[in-house]
């Protein structure tokens, strides 16, 4: 592929082919003068042009002055990056790490010497091995120059004469509302030089609680798409601006890594050949660049602050870039289909399909500023779209395609009704289990499989235990099937009641054995906390909760199935198990469930609208003062939204949002401008216990803002649209149960709680879609699924996405990646799918009339 900005024809190997309206936004208009702090003169001298090259050195700091970027450079390098007129101090650049430096892996010519003249018939040559140059290493040379006032700075970079290595110019420009960085590699040898790898490292400084710093926590969101690639960091605050990066021109993004500090790559056949030994099928081309003697190679990124995400794709297309909405999705059932729209200052010239013939794409039309294109996948799996514009660019989308929802739904079900433990023998006999779908393997307590160490709780109890039998029970509810009911009644009847939980017979009646499993904690000699008492972990009682109240509505709501209780039994097991979650973990370890949020927690709420349905009045009436504490401890106090078993996670924007609703519903609207009898459900609280409506309409907001920080909205990937984006940046374990659980907040928020709803509801429903990705099913011609083919494993799922090229999953098993073999928990986020369930059409501004769930 030819390049323009080649400077000599630089051959370029190439592995394979490749908001309503606009808004206006306020600007900052007051930049904040800066002084400048040079580096000591006889530094400075040292690293002007024409000093001795054979002397290494590291010059001192300088920072620039009146504009928005306040940046420290120090040895051509930034080790400071802030934004000059932020409200809200923050340091971008991590400690001791320096911004600005690239990792090169690079070889002379194009083989091996051979020790003689080639003959025919000999076989080829071998490559050259790759070599690595780190421009952050102390034996390399630095020359740095920088202009009067800091805002140029050059850096050339050399290794020694004898290594034959390309030499790399540095460079950063700063302007008054950008910062731009730019990479030169030349070839100053007698020979070819190949760069199979141009890696660019972010040590962007996260913020972490546990780190002491007093600035919020900053979190990654990045796309690696070619062109369209982008990489922004924002605050948990939700608050602006945020810091994002883009590409220019003819430099592109198509690898990265995260092993030893996030890095993307311009190229990476080097680096792709790795992961690719290691079982990695990335999904981008790989490609390196062949430098003659005497050419070059310039590549620049483009710095900018984003006032919020809607100011952000205003910023990708000033920058040349692509804007992208999606709807319904990228996750997308066979029988829907995606529509895309694209803005952008540069023409859009075509979108190409990875499966042309499996690909009913045609391009729609235009509104306004966009061009909409439709896409049908009749291919299951992983779709690339790659859409072409300006000057040879590309950017690639990356869909999947699932069967059928009801499919999907059905097809889970049916999955863990069938592979559950049935054998009086055990004592583990009713488990709903865990299913290896690489080895096809029941996991069991007998038989961890690969599961090691203390992560082994995974198979029995805790969220990954739990999680099977409140989709199982959520899904019955709704659809109930005879054979998977009577598998959950086997359930309950000899796993749960009298093992993993406490009957009425025993004291701390309803309480929930925890790690490593029930029987171990009911059998320990530690009559305490650590044993017998293991009865403490908050989360593990809504996911029960749910399945006694799921198995209420069976058998309350179609008489046709039978079921090993009444209604009425069921309901009461669920309040139990409901009021157990507020009594015991704080009777026997004083951990309060009342400022965490828990997946699964707003069914407590239900169960108190289903026992006053009932007549069950004095339940009701204790149990819900239980759920009104709560809800006025997170609206009133404010406890981190961010807080769980982890100092930073994303677990709690379920029951945040229901939080958030309710007291909505009942909060103290002030001055009687409306009878106050209206607002009965406050009636028996005195007035400092009461929630001022501007305080629960501001709790909304704020508990909102927080959910979509950590969720990706301008990731235009399957595996980031709408997941929730862990502490990890997006680097690992994506497309989690929190992306269905906090997608259900998100469509909520945009059907009841917001004027300007149409963002959101794209968002939302991508968040449900996303994570069905994640089943294995398929029909006999598709090998019945994707990610693990077989009949064995159509209906089986995997328990999270791992986007980097390989590693470790959260339970420790290697990966090159993909989906995990195991399910794990992802059973609570389809929980959450069910509950964002449901078909909406919609007057978009943007694709006009579409619906969301059906064709229309």
């Amino acid at each position: 592929m030819s390049n323009p900005d080649n400077n000599g024809g630089d051959a370029m190997r190439e592995a394979g082919n490749n908001a309503p309206s606009r808004r206006q936004f306020l600007r900052a208009t007051g930049l904040a003068a800066l002084g400048t702090t040079l580096g000591a003169p006889e530094a400075a001298a040292a690293s002007r042009p024409g000093t001795d090259p054979a002397t290494p050195h590291r010059a001192g700091p300088a920072s620039t002055s009146a504009t928005r970027f306040a940046v420290t450079f120090d040895d051509g390098a930034i080790t400071s990056l802030r934004c000059a007129d932020d409200t809200v101090d923050t340091e971008y650049v991590a400690p001791d790490a320096r911004l600005g430096e690239v990792i090169l892996r690079y070889r002379e010519g194009d083989t091996a010497p051979t020790g003689g003249a080639a003959r025919p018939g000999d076989p080829p040559p071998e490559p050259r091995p790759w070599r690595r140059f780190d421009t952050a290493q102390e034996s390399v040379h630095r020359d740095w120059t920088m202009g009067p006032d800091s805002r140029e700075q050059r850096t050339t970079v050399t290794l020694a004469p004898q290594l034959a290595a390309p030499e790399v110019q540095l460079g950063f420009s700063v302007a008054d509302e950008s910062l731009r960085w730019t990479i030169t590699v030349r070839n100053r040898t007698g020979a070819p030089i190949e760069i199979g790898d141009l890696a660019l490292p972010f040590p962007i400084h996260a913020n972490r609680p546990e780190s002491g710093t007093p600035s919020p926590p900053i979190l990654k969101h990045t796309l690696v798409a070619g062109h369209g690639s982008c990489l922004l960091w924002s605050r948990a605050n939700s608050v602006g601006p945020y810091l994002l990066i883009t590409p220019d021109d003819h430099t592109h993004l198509e690898y990265w890594e995260a092993d030893g500090g996030y890095r993307a790559f311009i190229h990476s056949a080097a680096a792709g050949a790795v992961a690719a030994e290691r079982g990695c099928n990335w999904r981008q081309p790989h490609t390196s660049l062949v430098l003659a003697p005497g050419e070059e190679q310039s590549y620049s990124l483009t710095m900018r602050w984003a006032e919020d995400y809607h100011h952000a794709r205003d910023v990708l297309v000033e920058q040349g870039l692509v804007d992208v909405h999606v709807v319904p999705g990228m996750t997308v059932p066979t029988d829907l289909r995606a529509r895309f729209a694209l803005r952008s200052n540069e023409p859009i010239h075509g979108v190409d399909a990875e499966y042309p013939d499996e690909t009913a794409l045609r391009r729609v039309g235009e509104n306004g500023d966009f061009e909409i294109y439709e896409a049908a996948f009749a291919r299951l799996g992983e779709n690339r779209l790659t859409v072409r514009f300006g000057d040879d660019r590309h950017m690639h989308l990356e869909f999947f395609a699932t069967e059928p929802l009801e499919t999907l739904i059905a097809k889970r079900g049916a999955f863990i009704a069938a592979h559950q433990h049935r054998d009086p023998a055990l004592w583990y006999d009713g488990l709903l289990a865990e299913w290896a779908m690489d080895t096809h393997v029941l996991l069991g307590p007998d038989n961890y499989d690969r599961i090691i160490g203390w992560r082994i709780y995974e198979v029995t109890c805790d969220d990954p235990g739990l999680s099977k039998p409140a989709f199982l029970a959520s899904k019955n509810a709704e659809f109930p099937v005879q054979e998977e009911v009577e598998a959950l009644d086997y359930y309950i009847e000899n796993f749960v009641w009298g093992g993993l939980q406490r009957t009425t017979e025993e004291t701390f009646a309803y309480g929930i054995y925890g790690i490593p499993d029930w029987k171990t904690n009911r059998e320990s000699d530690d009559p305490g906390r650590a044993g017998r008492q293991h009865l403490w972990r908050i989360y593990d009682y809504p996911h029960i909760t749910l399945m006694y109240l799921s198995m209420y509505k069976v058998a309350r709501n179609h008489p046709q199935i039978r079921t090993a209780m009444t209604a009425e039994n069921y309901l009461l097991r669920a309040y139990g198990t409901a009021l157990a979650l507020f009594t015991i973990p704080w009777e026997t370890t004083r951990w309060p469930a009342y400022g965490t949020g828990l997946m699964n927690g707003l069914v407590v709420e239900d169960v108190v609208a289903a026992l006053f349905a009932e007549g069950m009045t004095e339940q009701a009436e204790r149990l819900l003062p239980h759920w009104e504490r709560k809800v006025r401890t997170f609206v009133n106090d404010r406890p981190d939204l961010f807080q769980s078993e982890y100092s930073f996670d994303t677990t709690g924007f379920e029951e945040t949002h229901a939080l958030a609703k309710y007291a909505l519903r009942i909060a103290d609207p002030g001055p009687p401008e409306e009878p106050r009898e209206v607002r009965v459900g406050w009636v028996d609280f005195p007035p400092s216990e009461r929630i001022p409506l501007d305080t629960a309409e501001e709790f909304m907001e704020v508990q909102m803002a927080a959910n979509i920080f950590c969720r990706g909205w301008l990731e235009n990937a399957y595996y980031l649209l709408g997941s929730d984006i862990r502490r990890t940046g997006g680097n690992s374990y994506t497309l989690s149960y929190m992306s269905q659980m906090g997608g259900w907040s998100v469509l909520d928020y945009a059907l009841h709680h917001t004027d300007d709803p149409w963002a959101y509801m794209r968002l939302g429903y991508a968040s449900f879609l996303s994570a069905w990705a994640l089943m294995n099913t398929g029909t006999p011609e598709s090998g019945y699924g994707y990610w693990y083919p077989g009949p064995e494993n159509d209906g089986g799922a995997g328990g999270g996405f791992e986007p980097a090229p390989y590693g470790e999953t959260w339970l420790d098993q290697p990966h090159s990646r993909g989906s995990w073999y195991y399910s794990c928990e992802i059973d609570l986020g389809f929980c959450g799918g069910l509950r964002c369930a449901r078909t909406v059409i919609a007057d978009d501004p943007i694709f006009g009339r579409f619906c969301f769930g059906v064709l229309y």
